[in-house]
């Protein structure tokens, strides 16, 4: 059986943001080099929705399980009731079974080497001694303090087991200060690919839906739920009950299964509201971005690089999270295009608050930045194709 040659591995719990990413990637290696082999595997249930149309298989793992309490994520029982531990036992040996049965030439990883619970080492341990797999570890724009990857342990793998680092971010946007911190830890210089965007891969599948006139008032992406949402979800329906239906629709893309048990009050809210849709986190979200006057978005990389690639403006909701990666990704975005992102903290988001924000950006006008290196996904499906190229030649 001929090997396949990319696997793609992100892994999941909280948002979408490690998959969203890969996903991209893996739209842009079957695009630009359709005869490849390519699988994507995580546990994320969206990862069907992320998709799309896009000619990208993938395989289904049990899904980890995350709360935040106080800012920091803790591990918890997933949908098939094992626990947090339990699940980074089963994801390695069927990772290690799929390295295994496929032999692939080249993996990628999001985030982490090791992985999240360290679920990637049998697998390292048995490609790296049976099938010279070439290992690549993809890193976003701003890691953030996040023990797991900064870790000795972490530089340990690495220097073991993988041969390159792609680091998703514009350098001229953000700076040297992450690639040069990558450099210094892991001892290998990172090839910034620029910014990754799930929604330029969309519009080559979708080229009709690049610029469309905005006919909705909003488009708003609550992908989890944190300690404060609900409030902000109840301050969100007075604001959308308050501006009425002539600015148009609201699309509202929520996952009400993580609200818990106070969904219906909050949640029947927007529901009665003509002018409010309650959609699913996935689902057309894109669709509805590129038709929107503006957008209210959590601070996370990949909702950020959206509304840059989509040229619409945006308020971004912030949490508490220890690793600070989402406030200092948005500081430098903010100080580059102040005119495209407003920002509030989650706590702070009452409903005067909210729709004075929303009043302000309602109106305004920024378009997509020029300036900025979007097409990180095609950059990253170039060099892994490389990476594949050369594999063949050395072990065919």
């Amino acid at each position: 059986m001929k090997r396949l040659d990319l696997l793609i591995y992100a892994h999941d719990g909280r948002g979408l943001g490690h998959a969203s990413r890969s996903v991209a990637i893996g739209l842009a290696v079957r695009r630009l080099f359709p005869e490849l082999r390519v699988l994507f595997v995580s546990g994320l249930k969206q990862s069907a929705s992320l998709i799309g149309d896009g000619r990208l298989d993938w395989l289904k793992l049990p899904a980890y399980a995350t709360r935040v309490v106080n800012g920091v994520s803790r591990g918890w029982d997933g949908n098939s009731n094992f626990s947090d531990r339990e699940l980074g036992a089963l994801r390695s040996g069927l990772i290690k079974d799929i390295v295994v049965r496929l032999k692939p030439r080249c993996v990628l990883s999001d985030h982490m080497p090791q992985g999240k619970h360290r679920e990637l080492l049998p697998a390292l341990d048995a490609a790296g001694s049976e099938d010279n797999t070439y290992w690549i570890l993809g890193m976003r724009g701003v890691i953030g303090d996040v023990a797991g990857i900064w870790s000795d342990a972490a530089v340990s793998i690495f220097n073991r087991f993988y041969n390159d680092i792609l680091w998703y971010g514009d350098q001229n946007v953000l700076g040297a200060e992450s690639p040069d911190q990558i450099a210094r830890h892991f001892g290998t210089r990172p090839f910034a690919t620029g910014y990754v965007s799930r929604l330029m891969e969309w519009q080559h599948m979708s080229p009709s839906n690049r610029t469309p006139q905005p006919s909705l008032a909003a488009s708003v992406s609550i992908p989890w739920a944190g300690e404060h949402t609900l409030p902000l979800i109840d301050a969100l329906a007075g604001v959308v009950e308050h501006i009425g239906s002539d600015a148009g629709e609201w699309h509202i893309y929520l996952d009400s299964q993580a609200l818990g048990d106070n969904v219906p009050g909050v949640v029947d809210r927007l529901r009665r509201l003509p002018h409010c849709r309650l959609l699913k986190p996935g689902e057309g979200y894109f669709s509805s971005l590129m038709r929107s006057r503006m957008a209210i978005i959590y601070g996370g990389y990949n909702s950020l690089t959206d509304l840059l690639c989509a040229g619409v403006p945006g308020l971004v909701i912030l949490r508490d999270m220890a690793d600070q990666e989402q406030q200092k990704h948005l500081n430098c975005l903010q100080y580059r295009f102040p005119s495209h992102l407003l920002s509030m903290h989650e706590t702070q988001c009452s409903q005067d608050n909210l729709a004075k924000n929303v009043s302000r950006l309602m109106t305004a006008s920024v378009g997509k930045p020029a300036d900025v290196r979007l097409d990180g996904a095609e950059t990253a499906a170039q060099r892994l194709n490389q990476f594949i190229v050369d594999h063949r030649n050395c072990f065919s």
